[in-house]
């Protein structure tokens, strides 16, 4: 369990600060001649349990395509920020833990420039320290490992926020505690196969984790 104060955040972006997931899939449908409106609610909800790359292989997209339809989806959603909504409740969140004096960033494989488009949009930019884009294309780990050594934070101390499996591992992979949400792109099941730190189900729970760690357990 954690037993430490912690004084920094990482947040993940899509699935966990934006609420990506419908652009994300209609990108990924219109890539094999299919739209929204071809997929039924079971479908809907049976692809939101699925991380981003297995998302792009269930919907047909072939492995070796991958890196391409990566690419080209970014160009894609960053015309489409400013209809990308916030997940109700991380405003909230993100000025208590400003108002606790946490250091906050974002550390995502979506692009830097679509970070921050998405952040003025909705008037969050000023919450972050630095926003990290582009990130995790081989993992997120060593990504997060010089993150932390780059604003000399202290693994045990920072913590990693996602909504996927590939996020508890590269907290992992570095040293960090994680809070997996889940409310983004992985199910609960798989994101507690992968035993993250906790596991918050609102973004209440996500606040109350982050302001109470260490002091009640």
């Amino acid at each position: 369990m954690y037993t430490v104060d912690v004084n920094a955040v990482i947040l993940d972006f899509d699935g966990t600060i934006a609420d990506s997931f419908d652009q994300v899939l209609a990108f990924l449908l219109k890539q094999v001649g299919r739209t929204l409106a071809d997929v039924s609610a079971e479908e809907h909800q049976r692809l939101k349990g699925l991380s981003m790359k297995n998302l792009a292989l269930q919907v047909g997209i072939p492995l070796w395509r991958l890196p391409f339809v990566y690419f080209k989806g970014r160009a894609t959603l960053a015309k489409r920020m400013h209809q990308t909504p916030l997940f109700s409740g991380i405003e909230e969140v993100l000025r208590t833990l400003q108002a606790e004096n946490y250091q906050l960033y974002i550390m995502s494989s979506n692009s830097r420039r679509n970070i921050n488009r998405f952040l003025a949009e909705h008037g969050l930019g000023g919450y972050f320290i630095r926003v990290y884009g582009s990130a995790g294309w081989f993992g997120k780990g060593p990504a997060l490992k010089k993150a932390l050594k780059q604003n000399k934070l202290e693994a045990s101390k920072t913590v990693y926020v996602g909504d996927e499996v590939r996020d508890i591992i590269g907290a992992q992979i570095a040293g960090m505690p994680s809070v997996a949400v889940n409310w983004g792109f992985s199910s609960e099941a798989q994101l507690l196969s992968r035993n993250p730190t906790i596991i918050v189900r609102t973004p209440a729970e996500l606040q109350k984790a982050l302001v109470d760690w260490g002091k009640t357990n």
